[in-house]
C-alpha cells in the first residue's frame, strides 16, 4: 500500500532515511509497486550504463539492496572494473524519487549467492539456462526459457546465476508537490545517516 501523500510531505528531516528503506523493502515483495523495478547506472566503457532490475531482497540493517544478473552481462563487467552504482527509483504516483549510490559487488559462489539461489523459483532459474551470454549477437530472437529439465541444466543455470549486491552510501530524496518540492540528501558517516535539506 502506497503511503499516504500527507506522510511524505511531512517527514522530517531525521526520519527521511528509515522511510526510504521501509518503501523499498515493501517494494520487494509486490510486483505492482513501481520501485520493485529500480534502474541501475553503472560506469561501462563508454560511459554511463543503466538498465532497469528487479528488485531481490533489501536489508536495511546492512544498507544493502540486492538483484540477480547474469555473471556474463555487461554490468558484471563493469562493476567488476568500477563498483560505483546508482539505483533509482520513481513513483509517479507517490510523486517520489529516490536514490541510492554505493559500491556494488557480485557474488557468483559464496553464501549470499547461495541464499538467493535457494529463493529463486523454478521459471526464474530457467532463465540462466542460455547457453548464449546477454549481449550476445543472434540470428533470431531465442525461444522463452522453459524449466530447468535435467541435473545439468540446473547446474549450468547455477554456474551462470549472480547477485549483485550494493552497500549504499547515499540517498537522494525527491518528493515533488505543488506546495513546494523538498530533496534531501544522506551520507553515511561515523555508523549513522548524516542528511540536509538541498535544493529541488
Amino acid at each position: 500500500m502506497h503511503a499516504p501523500q500527507k506522510i511524505l510531505e511531512d517527514t522530517p528531516l531525521a526520519s527521511i532515511p528509515e522511510a526510504a528503506w521501509r518503501l523499498v523493502s515493501e517494494a520487494v515483495r509486490s510486483a505492482k509497486d513501481p520501485f520493485h523495478t529500480p534502474c541501475l547506472a553503472t560506469i561501462g566503457e563508454f560511459g554511463p550504463a543503466q538498465r532497469t532490475v528487479v528488485l531481490r531482497d533489501v536489508n536495511e540493517k546492512e544498507r544493502m539492496l540486492v538483484c540477480h544478473t547474469d555473471r556474463r552481462s555487461a554490468k558484471v563487467a563493469e562493476l567488476v572494473s568500477d563498483d560505483r552504482s546508482s539505483w533509482l527509483f520513481y513513483d509517479r504516483e507517490r510523486k517520489l524519487q529516490l536514490r541510492f549510490c554505493g559500491a556494488t559487488t557480485v557474488h557468483t559462489a559464496d553464501a549470499l549467492a547461495d541464499s538467493r539461489w535457494a529463493a529463486t523459483r523454478e521459471l526464474g532459474r530457467a532463465c540462466y539456462t542460455s547457453r548464449q551470454g546477454p549481449g550476445v549477437y543472434l540470428q533470431r530472437p531465442p525461444p522463452a526459457p522453459g524449466r530447468c529439465r535435467s541435473p545439468e541444466e540446473e547446474r549450468l543455470a547455477r554456474e551462470q546465476f549472480a547477485v549483485a549486491a550494493c552497500w549504499v552510501d547515499f540517498i537522494d530524496w525527491l518528493y515533488l508537490s505543488i506546495k513546494g518540492h523538498r530533496r534531501a540528501q544522506f551520507c553515511w558517516r561515523d555508523d549513522a545517516w548524516e542528511g540536509h535539506w538541498v535544493a529541488p
